[in-house]
């Protein structure tokens, strides 16, 4: 009993460090100092006030994090029963475990989990000697601890007992070891009768006969140790002493004729000081406990959780005093009150129902998420777990339970939230979402028959302005564009902004009649472009600006997602082709912009075929302003329109899978290059980056074919570097980690592009073998005047820290910039400051002029 008791004293200590958030940051990081810092003082007061001497971190591998009672020591991975029991079945494990000197523990190992993910464990533990002097304290028996010799290393036990300043005799019992005893020293009569008792032992019988030695009379019994998976271990040999027990019984037999009459004040006495002991045992059992509620309420203070207990009703009858750090209020203003009033008025009614649905099957509340209103009007996320207390007779008395603050993680979590799915200058969702809320509506369109519209929306000129004006008021006509469309829709209708001066909007439940439909659309369209037609005022400067749109009707899921939005942008293209500032259909009849589009594309494989591709190279320099790297990026020299800007025909490459086949030959051409740099010195230290677009990488040969290139050209794979945009992301996500590996087993390298723009996810990046993350050049343009862009650099720098990654800013242009960027921790550039993307011939005319003024 006092062994569970212990177990669940433990296993509440460690349930509000488990729900702390610094832990939970800190174990996904691996950050042992923080834990240290926050909780060496927590576990110098423990050892203190509650003997705990066992006090670990481990993180998912259950590689230890932290010992705090042992700091130094750390790194080697926990493989003890009660751990491995922890890991298989993701619950508390508790139990005694044996350690190789011969000690034995009392261990409660608790994985942290959030949101299904496991980030690791944490276990506190204390020696079963002091639960043992629990018990003779509270029962003046002695006892003693023996263990079987089967299960020791003799020297190890022996160094062990010397350790703890106790006599090491291995050959004192025959097939057991004496570890610890209450008596101190066994009377050697007792031993020797322990001993010769092997077959009672073995059974856990009592034995009978009175033992005598130095005047005393004895009576032993074993109880049989178990460890946490079963095994018997060795016996509890429990020493009674009876000698008074003996003298008394005598005594009243001799006695008790002759002073009868005073069996009834003998008998008065003894219930007198059996009630006196009685109550000072009850007043020490209160100051303990006193004083082990003190303890957790200390922790709950510190994680931010208090305790509460409700009647049938939902009605507070209890609550610990944390709930004032937590919610504002003092316990006694909440006693009386339904726990569901202080919930947020959004999803109020359905919560209560959820609870009280729970109160009626009497059913556990297990990490429960609840968005509670403070005192002070402030939002306060919770998370509640509570059991049902239930009556012998079945019915419900209540619940009790306990909430947790995990307002700061929530906080966290939509931050990361929000940089994966909306974008971080407009606020607006990113393709990603867009995408999925199109596939959503596509789904209910075919349920419901209702037609929906996809409106792409293109800023016209934009691209003058910027490269007149400058990014900052591009990027301030881009956040009022925005706003202003936000005000021409209807509720539950989406805008997106997709990148650079493209917007898309998604109407939804327009009518199940398509002129109807066709009506609303317009009706909507026309008001935005009128909207987006209204001066502006751009850093002071007046400016006016109109925009194209393409409109495409849809009903069901017959077309394509990505079907759809090359509808909606060909029709984009028309209103452009028609003088812009103006709206059109798509129309399954555009011949010309089709036309164009096929022509574009049989030049592209032309050119492809008759080598009209060229590659340049942008440097990329460290903190010395040293070059250590370069970029591939590919130009095509068209024969009749001379150098064709990437803009103008990569995304036709990647619409109609050209891409495939021109970066197959991007990749062949840079192998080749490093071949030839690698027997020069200036060159032969320098990797060249190449893109590698989704659409070649998901190719089932793309390893393969990679790997022929550098068997061919001969270049070195530790020279290569592949940089992958987040797209990949939403691929097999199982199947892109393989090619990697694959290729990383060779020496190729990796890089993700523009990281944070479009698909991130932390949990799949954490599975991806990078060596690399690029800083997008949009978080890097306004590093110095955008404090988001600064905090959104300085993260990502961190971020690849804690990963073990390298990280490079792409899109320098200034020395603040770079100065900035140093100070955030990023030792790696590239950008207009350095250099613009050259030629072959450029760029070793301008390596070699920079390695000979340096010289």
């Amino acid at each position: 009993m006092l062994l569970r008791e212990q177990s669940s004293a433990l296993s509440l200590a460690i349930k509000p460090i488990a729900a702390d958030p610094a832990v939970q940051k800190a174990l996904r990081e691996g950050d042992s100092k923080a834990l240290l810092m926050q909780w060496g003082p927590t576990f110098a007061k423990m050892k203190e006030e509650n003997r705990l001497t066992h006090f670990y971190f481990m993180d998912k591998n259950r590689v230890c994090l932290l010992r705090v009672h042992k700091p130094l020591k750390k790194g080697d991975i926990i493989n003890r029963f009660t751990a491995l029991e922890a890991e298989w079945s993701r619950k508390t494990s508790s139990g005694i475990e044996l350690g190789t000197m011969g000690t034995l523990t009392l261990r409660v190992v608790q994985p942290v989990i959030i949101d299904n993910e496991l980030l690791g464990y944490i276990e506190m533990g204390k020696e079963i000697e002091d639960v043992i002097d629990q018990l003779h304290f509270q029962s003046d028996i002695h006892m003693g601890v023996l263990l079987r010799k089967s299960y020791l290393e003799r020297s190890a036990w022996e160094d062990g007992m010397r350790s703890l300043s106790r006599d090491a005799n291995w050959d004192l019992l025959k097939d057991s070891v004496l570890v610890y005893s209450s008596l101190g020293k066994i009377p050697i009569t007792l031993l020797e009768k322990a001993n010769t008792q092997t077959g009672l032992r073995h059974k856990h019988e009592k034995i009978d006969d009175d033992i005598y030695s130095n005047g005393e009379s004895y009576r032993l019994s074993f109880i049989a140790i178990k460890d946490v998976s079963g095994k018997e271990i060795g016996d509890l040999l429990v020493i009674n002493n009876t000698t008074d027990e003996n003298v008394e019984f005598f005594d009243t037999v001799v006695m008790g004729g002759l002073i009868g009459f005073t069996l009834i004040g003998l008998v008065i006495g003894f219930i007198y000081l059996l009630l006196r002991r009685t109550d000072d045992g009850i007043q020490n059992q209160q100051r303990d406990l006193f004083e082990s509620q003190q303890r957790l309420e200390q922790l709950a203070r510190h994680s931010r959780t208090y305790t509460w207990e409700v009647d049938e009703h939902g009605k507070y009858i209890y609550l610990s005093d944390v709930v004032y750090n937590v919610l504002g209020y003092k316990s006694d203003e909440l006693i009386g009150k339904y726990f569901y009033d202080l919930h947020h008025e959004n999803g109020k009614e359905l919560f209560k129902e959820m609870a009280m649905e729970k109160f009626e099957r009497k059913e556990t509340f297990t990490n429960v998420k609840n968005h509670s209103i403070s005192k002070e009007r402030r939002s306060v996320w919770l998370t509640t777990n509570a059991l049902p207390v239930v009556a012998q007779d079945g019915r419900l008395i209540g619940y009790r339970g306990n909430d947790t603050d995990i307002t700061e993680r929530k906080i966290a979590e939509e931050k990361v939230n929000r940089l994966a799915f909306y974008d971080s200058l407009t606020h607006l969702p990113n393709r990603t979402l867009l995408i999925d809320r199109l596939n959503q509506a596509m789904v209910l369109s075919s349920r419901n028959n209702q037609f929906n519209a996809l409106l792409f929306i293109d800023l016209d000129n934009f691209k003058t302005l910027n490269d007149t004006l400058g990014h900052v008021i591009g990027d301030n006509l881009l956040k009022q564009s925005s706003q202003r469309l936000i005000g021409c829709v209807r509720e539950g209708d989406s805008i997106a902004r997709l990148g650079g001066d493209e917007f898309v909007v998604l109407l939804s439940d327009l009518g199940s009649d398509e002129k109807y439909a066709a009506t609303t659309c317009e009706l909507i369209g026309e008001n935005i472009l009128a909207a987006l037609s209204e001066p502006y005022e751009l850093e002071g400067i007046p400016y006016q600006s109109s925009a194209s749109i393409g409109i495409t009707l849809f009903n069901g899921d017959s077309t394509s997602d990505d079907e759809l939005m090359k509808q909606a942008d060909l029709a984009m293209y028309k209103s452009k082709d028609a003088g812009r500032n103006t709206l059109s259909f798509f129309d399954p009849n555009m011949e010309l912009s089709l036309r164009a589009r096929a022509l574009m594309e049989e030049e592209i494989r032309r050119g492809i075929d008759e080598e009209q591709f060229l590659l340049y190279y942008q440097p990329q320099v460290d903190k010395d302003c040293r070059v250590y790297g370069v970029e591939a990026l590919v130009r095509w020299n068209h024969p009749e329109r001379g150098m064709v800007p990437p803009i103008e025909f990569i995304p036709l490459a990647e619409e109609t899978g050209l891409i495939v086949p021109l970066g197959a030959w991007i990749i062949k051409t840079a192998c080749k290059q490093i071949a030839l740099w690698s027997k020069s010195e200036n060159f032969l230290h320098i990797s060249v980056a190449v893109n590698v677009s989704a659409r070649q990488f998901n190719q089932k040969d793309f390893s393969d074919e990679v790997l022929t290139i550098l068997e061919q050209s001969g270049a070195d794979p530790k020279r290569l570097k592949l940089e992958l945009t987040e797209s990949i992301l939403v691929q097999n996500i199982q199947e892109v980690i393989e090619k990697m590996e694959r290729l990383k087993s060779h020496g190729v390298r990796f890089s993700l592009d523009d990281f944070g723009t479009g698909y991130s996810s932390l949990s799949y990046l954490k599975r991806l073998p990078l060596d690399q993350l690029k800083i997008d050049q949009s978080f890097v343009r306004d590093i110095l005047t955008d404090p988001n862009d600064a905090i959104i650099c300085k993260s990502t720098i961190a971020l690849t820290e804690s990963m073990g990654l390298s990280v490079i800013a792409e899109g320098v242009e200034t020395k603040e910039q770079m100065d900035t960027l140093l100070s955030f921790g990023c030792h790696a550039y590239q950008g207009y400051y350095f250099s613009r993307p050259l030629s072959v011939e450029a760029f070793e005319a301008f390596q070699n002029d920079l390695l000979s003024a340096n010289s």
